[in-house]
C-alpha cells in the first residue's frame, strides 16, 4: 500500500467567501445600473477579483454573475447567449489573474498627481478595452446566431452597444482599476495569508 499526499483543494474558505460576496455585490450593481445599457462595473470588478485572488476565482465570479443576472434579466433569457456571456465574462477574471502573475504591478502612491498612477491606469484601460472587444465580438456573434442573422449583420447591428461597452470599460479600468486593485490587495493581506 503506497502512501500518497492528500490533494489540496484549490479553493480555501476565504476564496469561497470572497466569491459569494463579490458575486452578490456585482449582481446588485448590475441591477442598479440596468438603465445604462452596456455600461456596468461588472467587468472591472471581475478583472480585479482575478488580479487579487487568482484567475480561477475571477473566472468563477464572472460565470456566476452571468448565471444569475443572465437568467433573471428583464431584457429576456436565452440559453445560448447565457453560455456565451458566462464564458466571455470569465475571460475578465482569467486575464486579471494573468496580469497579476505577469507582474503588472500598480503603484503604491495613489495620488492623481503621480505619473505612475496614470501610467498604471492607462495600462489597465488598454487591457480592459481589448478584453471588452473580444467579449463583444463573441457575444454579438452568439446574439446574431440566435436571432437568425448573418455574423456580419450581427456585428454591424451590435456596434452601438459595443461602443458604449468598450468606451465605458476603457474609462472604468483607467480611472478606477489601480485604486480597486490596491483596495482588494489590502483586504486580501488583512483577511488571509496574502497569497495570489
Amino acid at each position: 500500500m503506497s502512501s500518497t499526499k492528500p490533494i489540496k483543494p484549490s479553493f480555501h474558505t476565504k476564496d469561497v467567501s470572497f466569491v459569494a460576496v463579490m458575486t452578490a455585490f456585482i449582481i446588485g450593481l448590475n441591477y442598479m445600473m440596468l438603465p445604462l445599457v452596456n455600461v456596468k462595473l461588472m467587468d472591472l470588478l471581475v478583472f480585479v477579483s482575478g488580479y487579487s485572488m487568482g484567475s480561477h476565482v475571477g473566472a468563477l465570479i464572472g460565470c456566476l454573475v452571468w448565471l444569475v443576472y443572465g437568467t433573471l434579466n428583464p431584457f429576456g433569457f436565452n440559453l445560448y447567449i447565457l453560455f456565451a456571456t458566462c464564458l466571455c465574462e470569465s475571460l475578465f477574471g482569467i486575464v486579471g489573474g494573468f496580469c497579476s502573475r505577469w507582474n503588472l504591478d500598480v503603484p503604491d502612491n495613489l495620488s492623481i498627481r503621480d505619473c505612475g498612477f496614470w501610467f498604471s491606469g492607462l495600462k489597465l484601460g488598454v487591457i480592459g478595452f481589448l478584453v471588452t472587444v473580444i467579449y463583444d465580438f463573441f457575444t454579438n456573434i452568439a446574439s446574431g446566431l440566435v436571432a437568425g442573422t448573418s455574423i456580419i449583420a450581427a456585428l454591424i447591428l451590435g456596434i452601438p452597444f459595443a461602443i458604449s461597452h468598450e468606451v465605458s470599460n476603457l474609462l472604468f479600468f483607467t480611472l478606477a482599476g489601480t485604486v480597486l486593485i490596491k483596495i482588494f490587495n489590502n483586504f486580501k493581506v488583512k483577511g488571509g495569508k496574502g497569497e495570489r
